[in-house]
């Protein structure tokens, strides 16, 4: 990802999404929302709705995880998007 050109940051930002799908796969829950929260910036900035439909998608994922410090907050934030 790190080679891909600015012009390139909606694919970047799909990209995090799925990345951070890999993570909460893999119950590494602060990496997952890190690179969600990347990619919700990132999406907004660019006004990628796409990405940030992606990212609505993978929310429920972090329901078990609530008392992990960040993700209330995570989740509050993408409501308002």
């Amino acid at each position: 990802m790190s080679l891909l050109p600015r012009a390139r940051d909606k694919t970047r930002g799909i990209f995090l999404t799925y990345q951070a799908k890999g993570y909460l796969q893999s119950n590494d829950v602060e990496q997952a929302l890190a690179v969600t929260s990347e990619s919700l910036n990132l999406a907004t900035r660019i006004g990628a709705p796409r990405c940030v439909a992606l990212i609505r998608d993978l929310a429920p994922a972090f329901t078990p995880y609530r008392r992990v410090d960040g993700v209330p907050e995570f989740l509050e934030r993408l409501k308002a998007c």
